[in-house]
């Protein structure tokens, strides 16, 4: 297949745009359709639910905060429980005087920077030679402004799993965003204390889904409630995911799976359910580039409810361009105001809880790939 590039108006005889028969169908190699929403894992957030309320919850809350700047911030808060309990206090039962000795509000914030993401694309497009291509290079063009806002987003979302901020952002330092933050909840496959002790019989596995989940219950990650169950997803790559399907263990769980009637797609889209993990592929996972097992090492991520913020600062606009040498030259940019973060709630006063995150963990694993992989 031969490659043909579109800024090259006027049409030149020779040129393959000047070809006599054009199919009227254009192959697109991208998704049309951001994965996070076509899989169910995002909502609109709507807040003020009481903490021992917790909504059915999923994975990606999206605040729409339109006729925001770039540089702006937008701050999402949370109320902790109060903790007292008459096994630790006295103030709780009796005649011990609670005047003066009130327990406090907590409220923890995290912050989601907002900044411009944007790209453009053009070509030379005099009237008179226009008719030597039937291609629509103004709607083409629109169409894969689109895609590639699509596609970005889909790649921001995924920095904000694992760097705290979208790479866009943290390229600008603004505010206090001015560096990835590594995942605070970072574990390793076999219990192994970092990737430079990981080896090949470390990989994603019945066994290692249950100590997935095992935390994920014991450590209180925010769930994912369908059907009365407590639920996490799983996003994993196409190898990743090819050790856990060899599992004989997870083979035989399958056939007994009582989920296939749901109508949520979390669940129809899964590619596999154990012990209530919904597992999700997803090519755009990454793997460790550098340091110890550099390559080998397939970085997981474990979800529960409310693990992202993605905020939409406005609305994605097409914007034409202002230079138009006499109607010579045409161009179209896509621009958006647009951030996110993961959910690392701050303490208002520091101290012990300046970093808590209850609805996510990355899980490192020994990723055996095939031929197919580079």
């Amino acid at each position: 297949m031969s490659v043909t590039t579109a800024l090259g108006f006027p049409v030149a005889t020779g040129d393959q745009l000047a070809e006599i028969a054009w199919s009227t169908v254009t192959h697109v190699e991208t998704q049309d359709e951001n994965f996070f929403s076509k899989s169910g894992m995002t909502a609109k957030d709507t807040g003020r639910e009481m903490s021992h309320e917790r909504k059915a919850g999923v994975p990606i809350i999206l605040k729409d905060e339109l006729r925001r700047g770039p540089g702006e911030e937008v701050r999402v808060r949370m109320r902790r429980q109060l903790t007292r309990t008459p096994r630790t206090s006295t103030y709780t039962y009796g005649t011990t005087s609670m005047t003066g000795n009130e327990e406090a509000l907590v409220y923890l914030h995290v912050h989601v920077p907002l900044w411009l993401l944007k790209t453009a694309t053009g070509h030379d497009s005099p009237d008179v030679t226009y008719h030597r291509t039937s291609i629509d290079l103004e709607q083409d063009s629109e169409d894969a402004l689109k895609e590639w806002l699509i596609e970005n987003h889909e790649e921001a979302i995924l920095d904000c799993f694992y760097d705290k901020y979208p790479y866009f952002v943290i390229a600008d330092t603004i505010g206090p965003a001015t560096a990835s933050v590594a995942h605070p909840r970072t574990y390793y496959a076999g219990s192994k204390a970092g990737a430079g002790q990981m080896e090949a019989t470390d990989i994603l596995n019945a066994r290692e889904a249950q100590r997935m989940r095992s935390y994920a219950i014991n450590r209180r990650l925010n769930p994912i409630r369908m059907d009365g169950a407590k639920c996490f997803c799983v996003l994993a790559d196409t190898f990743t995911l090819n050790d856990l399907k060899n599992d004989p263990a997870y083979a035989a769980a399958q056939q007994n799976a009582n989920s296939r009637g749901s109508n949520n797609p979390m669940i129809t889209g899964a590619v596999g359910e154990y012990n209530h993990l919904y597992f999700h592929e997803y090519e755009r996972m990454r793997r460790t580039t550098s340091g110890a097992n550099a390559g080998n090492i397939g970085q997981i991520a474990l979800l529960g409810a409310d693990a992202l913020a993605i905020v939409y600062g406005s609305e994605p606009r097409l914007v034409p361009r202002s230079e138009t040498s006499y109607g010579d030259r045409w161009g179209r940019a896509i621009r958006q105001v647009f951030g996110g973060a993961r959910t690392d709630f701050v303490n208002q006063t520091g101290g012990a809880s300046a970093n808590l995150n209850q609805s996510s963990a990355q899980w490192n694993v020994w990723e055996v790939r095939d031929e197919f992989a580079q």
